[in-house]
């Protein structure tokens, strides 16, 4: 049986939605960001339980947006790990940031302990990157940032579905395709204080206050802002999505439970192993329909950021995790499949 990696999902309330509002488009319904955005930020709040819920056309954009109400700027020092998604680091770029890499540790996820070793009176901000949902080092950051006053960003880009995100000063999240919930492409960005998010509205949409543009035509601008807004297909999608969310979660749940009780580390959005042979086992893995990956690789490695430099953790497994799948197209029975796969792989080799 063929696995892959990632799996798409999308709820036939989805299609339904999408098609009932492209038919309706031509009796006039709007497609831009109407009430299907409104709606989703609502639902999506109410869901978690968390308020300032602004959807955009993508977690990247969310980044963007909250670096920039954060303040962050040229020269300005942010630590951020060294294992991500190149787009949490190539938006600190953009806005001439320094970037102090933090390493790894063997979980994945940021190592809180150095960190703590380059927190400099310069420290601006900390970005937290859930790597697969993992939100170990989270609560001990967010103590830190209240205690030196350096403002935290969580990368809760692979986060949702897990039980802690969303308390930092600015949270990101991605909607896209192969995400746990997904409109197609999008995300949103999650302010903890009204004021940001109330910019942060007005930065989606080139800068205006868009109800009040709506009601009186015309107004002023004062900042320059961006095209990150969300239209009403995407939100049409994931409104339909976010119904089959609670069920979604709880079976991906159940296969990281499985998974750990095989031994194998595990966190929302995929399970992952430590091998040194990784690329024999990739193979090994392959030729029983297992599809398996790197997806994220170290930052310090491109040119973009200067090169590379040493790492303890990074340094030692960078040639030995693999993500493994955890997702709605798999049961139990799979993931103990996977499981025997590896430990057969050992003992041959």
């Amino acid at each position: 049986m063929h696995i892959p990696l990632f799996k798409t999902y999308i709820s036939w309330r989805s299609v339904w939605n999408v098609s009932t509002l492209l038919i309706k488009s031509n009796y006039g319904t709007y497609l831009g960001e109407g009430p299907q955005v409104k709606a989703l930020e609502q639902e999506f709040g109410q869901m978690f339980g968390v308020k300032n819920v602004s959807v955009l056309n993508s977690g990247t954009s969310a980044l963007e947006l909250s670096y920039e109400l954060a303040g962050i700027g040229p020269g300005d020092e942010v630590i951020s790990p060294v294992l991500t998604f190149s787009g949490t680091n190539s938006c600190l770029v953009h806005r001439g940031a320094h970037i102090v890499f933090a390493d790894t540790d063997r979980d994945l996820n940021v190592d809180i302990e150095d960190v703590k070793r380059k927190i400099t009176p310069k420290t601006k901000a900390i970005v937290f990157v859930h790597f697969g949902g993992n939100n170990r080092g989270l609560k001990e950051l967010l103590e830190i940032g209240a205690q030196k006053n350096i403002i935290i960003i969580e990368d809760a880009a692979q986060a949702i579905g897990s039980d802690f995100w969303g308390q930092a000063d600015f949270t990101c999240l991605s909607f896209q395709a192969i995400k746990t919930f997904t409109t197609g492409d999008g995300g949103a960005l999650l302010c903890k204080d009204d004021e940001h998010d109330k910019k942060g509205r007005r930065l989606r949409w080139f800068g205006y206050d868009r109800e009040k543009k709506q009601k009186e035509g015309d107004t002023d601008l004062v900042e320059a802002g961006y095209k990150y807004h969300m239209n009403d297909i995407t939100a049409a999608i994931g409104r339909g999505n976010l119904i089959s969310l609670p069920k979604m979660i709880a079976h991906r749940k159940t296969l990281m439970e499985e998974y750990r009780r095989q031994g194998i580390p595990a966190s929302i959005w995929f399970a992952h192993y430590l091998s040194p042979r990784r690329k024999e086992l990739m193979a090994f893995l392959k030729e029983s329909g297992i599809h398996t990956g790197i997806h994220h690789y170290r930052n310090d490695a491109y040119t973009l950021f200067g090169g590379r430099k040493p790492f303890k953790i990074m340094d030692e497994i960078e040639n030995q995790y693999l993500l493994l799948p955890l997702h709605h197209g798999m049961n139990v029975n799979d993931v103990r499949r996977i499981c025997s796969l590896i430990k057969s792989f050992h003992e041959i080799h």
